[in-house]
Formats: structure tokens, C-alpha cells, sequence
């Protein structure tokens, strides 16, 4: 099983249900802000444990972007995150993340730093955003400039162009 099928799986038992447990748990870790205070969230080491088993060792900062991202989120099945932040409600009209926004999630490189802007990105879907849940665990988990340059093809709806590494500005 993959990264994303694992937070997949992991989402629908923690955090997917519609019960107080689940609901608290979301709360809990929708209001978190730091590593430290997602760590403190007991739903994050349950994430922990199931990659592991994965054989994957998360850091700290991936574990906690994980279950933050992923308790804000209502579903987990659509489209690309990207995709839907690059969407156009009129032809030339706004899109729902602005340019600015997103270049400077774009520009965030550590998954500490992306936490908020992340979560603020999130809230132009509404209060109960829904998305490709499979692969933005897989983003997320492997945040880098490949995923990031895949972003930027996905938010304008272009199709994707093959980037090589000499290409890749840092």
C-alpha cells in the first residue's frame, strides 16, 4: 500500500466518521499551528504507527502537516487540490486562489512553514473543502520541487511539461 492509501484509510477510521470522537479529533487538530501541537493529538500518532508498518519514518513536520490538512478536509475524493485552487468560476474571471496566494504557497519549502498558508489555501473551498485525498498525501508527504513545479501545471490547468533537473530553480 502506498503513502496516500495509508492516510486514506487512516483519515476514514480517525477523522472521516460522524461521530464525537472523529469530530473532536478535527477540532483538535484544525486548531493546531506547530509540529509540537499536532504531536500533542493522539489521531497523529495513530498516522504514525500505520506508516511505519508502511516502513516509511515520517519526520515530525510530515506527520503533522498530514493530519492537519487531512482534518480540515470533508472528503476525499475529487479533484487534484491544485486543480481546484486554480479554478476559474467565468472564463477570465478570478481564480479561487489568487496568483500571489499560490506562488507563495509554491515558494514554501518545508512542510513546517506550509502548515498555515496551506490551511488558509484550503478555506477558499469553503468550510468543508473535498479533494484527491490519495494524492495529496502523496504531495504532501513528498514535498519537493517535482511536486511543486506539478502544482503550478495543475492550478493553471495546463498540460504538464516535462521539467528536468537543470531546469529546476531553488
Amino acid at each position: 500500500m502506498s503513502v496516500g492509501g495509508i492516510v486514506i484509510e487512516w483519515w476514514r477510521s480517525s477523522l472521516g466518521r460522524d461521530d464525537g470522537g472523529a469530530r473532536a479529533a478535527r477540532a483538535r487538530l484544525r486548531r493546531c499551528e506547530s509540529p509540537a501541537e499536532a504531536l500533542a493529538v493522539a489521531e497523529t500518532h495513530d498516522l504514525n504507527a500505520r506508516l511505519k508498518r508502511l516502513d516509511q519514518n515520517p519526520t515530525s513536520d510530515q506527520l503533522a502537516l498530514l493530519a492537519t490538512v487531512f482534518a480540515r478536509l470533508a472528503g476525499v475524493n475529487g479533484e487534484k487540490l491544485a486543480t481546484l485552487l486554480g479554478r476559474q468560476a467565468m472564463r477570465d474571471g478570478p481564480r479561487a486562489l489568487s496568483e500571489l496566494r499560490f506562488q507563495q504557497l509554491i515558494r514554501t519549502r518545508s512542510r513546517r512553514d506550509l502548515m498555515v498558508p496551506l490551511r488558509r489555501s484550503l478555506a477558499v473551498r469553503g468550510a468543508n473543502p473535498a479533494c484527491d485525498g490519495h494524492a495529496l498525501a502523496e504531495d504532501l508527504y513528498f514535498w519537493n520541487d517535482g511536486v511543486r513545479n506539478r502544482w503550478c501545471f495543475q492550478y493553471f490547468g495546463a498540460e504538464f511539461a516535462e521539467i528536468s533537473q537543470e531546469e529546476i530553480v531553488t
